[in-house]
């Protein structure tokens, strides 16, 4: 993994600092193919700006060249958001060629790949314990639904991210409302809705193997529970840590991965709900929990060197206390959406070492983040 290229179509805030968790990790070339103004070139960290082509068939085409492009010499390609991701899997065919674009090593459970239909049956085919689930068909209406499933469910858009495309149904009416309001209805998941307290996990996967991870409580999301977080408390959990591995092995994870679990207290277990297969913004500010994913690219560097992989990292030992982080650009912009004064003062008095959560060091992105705030708080301002 000394050079890769890093692949998005979506232009996402996350980013912004992803570039350089491969630089620190030890990666001698950083490539990037988007398009301009995106925040993936909104950093100093990157080595090469590569223009992505406008129409998809031709994205995907020169994706596959450049993967190929022995000039080029990329170690491996990484997709940074679910649009491509899908994209890609549906096109690819060469097995070797998935390999280094997609982040599996098992390609039979492909299906996972940017699919919560597919993640919920390659679960469910694995032995992985994850909500009860059906898929929609024309053939299933909310009879036949209300039937099968208990109260509350979720009805989740095959296809969809920061919590779009998910409607909360507590009984019959509410179904009916959901499977009115969401379309297109193809793979459609309806989920038993587990209660319990969500946890936020990180994770880096080499070959099937965990190699890093970290995982969080969820202090504050940016408007409801189905959207992004931004504050967490991060901690150990040996439980966590070899469900982690198991799902790691099975499924043959290799790469990055935004997972979440809901732990049920009164059956004491933990219920795997997603697994995006990417990277995200809380994966940057790992340099702050001990646990640095720039730490475990350099392994998996070693590892491609022919030398033994670490396997520390899979076996850290357990932080003496929870570590509070918040992501700067997203809890300043929460806090103004919600009013929320008591968050902003924390920015303001340092509170808990904040403003070492600040990118001060990258010009390029703090640049960025200001504009996008200025312009955020300037519209929401007109708006009142």
């Amino acid at each position: 993994m000394k050079n890769v290229l890093l692949v998005s179509v979506v232009d996402w805030d996350s980013l912004g600092e992803i570039p350089a968790i491969f630089k620190r990790g030890g990666c001698l070339q950083v490539d990037v193919l988007c398009n301009k103004n995106t925040w993936l070139l909104s950093n100093r960290f990157h080595d090469n700006w590569i223009e992505i082509k406008e129409e998809i068939n031709e994205v995907l085409e020169q994706i596959f060249q450049l993967a190929n492009d022995e000039t080029k010499g990329y170690d491996r390609v990484i997709l940074l958001d679910d649009l491509i991701i899908q994209l890609v899997n549906k096109k690819i065919e060469s097995e070797e060629l998935f390999k280094k674009i997609l982040p599996l090593t098992k390609i039979e459970n492909r299906e996972m790949l940017s699919s919560k239909a597919g993640f919920s049956k390659v679960c469910e085919r694995n032995g992985i314990l994850s909500p009860k689930f059906m898929v929609y068909t024309d053939k299933l209406d909310a009879d036949a639904i209300d039937k099968q499933m208990n109260y509350p469910i979720l009805l989740k858009l095959d296809l969809s991210w920061s919590g779009a495309g998910i409607h909360f149904c507590t009984d019959k009416k509410s179904l009916e409302e959901g499977l009115e309001k969401l379309s297109p209805k193809e793979n459609l998941v309806i989920q038993e809705f587990i209660t319990g307290e969500e946890i936020g996990v990180e994770a880096l996967f080499y070959e099937g193997q965990l190699i890093a991870y970290n995982a969080a409580k969820i202090l504050d999301f940016f408007e409801n529970n189905f959207s992004y977080t931004t504050r967490r408390t991060y901690f150990r959990n040996q439980e966590i840590e070899a469900l982690l591995k198991t799902f790691g092995k099975s499924v043959g994870l290799n790469g990055f991965a935004s997972i979440g679990y809901i732990y049920d207290a009164k059956q004491n277990k933990y219920f795997l709900i997603e697994s995006d297969m990417r990277l995200n913004n809380w994966m940057s500010l790992s340099r702050f929990t001990g646990h640095d994913f720039s730490v475990g690219i350099s392994q998996i560097i070693k590892a491609t060197d022919k030398q033994n992989i670490d396997t520390s990292l899979a076996k850290p030992e357990a932080l003496n206390k929870e570590i509070e982080l918040a992501l700067f650009y997203r809890d300043i912009r929460r806090c103004w959406k919600k009013k929320d004064l008591k968050g902003a003062l924390r920015w303001v008095f340092n509170y808990k070492g904040y403003w070492r959560f600040i990118p001060l060091y990258d010009g390029l992105i703090m640049k960025r983040m200001y504009k996008e705030i200025k312009r955020d708080l300037t519209k929401n301002k007109h708006k009142s």
